[in-house]
């Protein structure tokens, strides 16, 4: 019976069937759930920063996705806090 030795053949990278399972959300994505809260529960802040985001890119608009961001902090707690709450 042959073995295959990873130290020393042409393969570089062990398969798994783990890897080929997980589903990646990005986290800008619109049907990310991330955004779909952050939509939910802080409506202004994400209007504001989408519009920069469109008038003139990530760089100019971070202060803009921190303040997103810090309010979507309470509301991640509830998600996370709360079994009833349904985004």
């Amino acid at each position: 019976m042959e073995s295959r030795s990873y130290n020393f053949s042409s393969g570089k990278q062990r398969s798994s069937q783990v890897a080929s399972t997980a589903v990646v959300f990005s986290r800008e994505e619109e049907s990310a759930p991330r955004t779909q809260i952050i939509k939910k529960e802080c409506p202004e802040e994400y209007k504001a920063y989408k519009a920069c985001f469109n008038e003139h890119g990530d760089q100019k608009c971070q202060h803009l996705k921190d303040e997103m961001k810090a309010c979507g902090q309470i509301a991640f707690r509830m998600v996370n806090t709360t079994p009833s709450y349904a985004w």
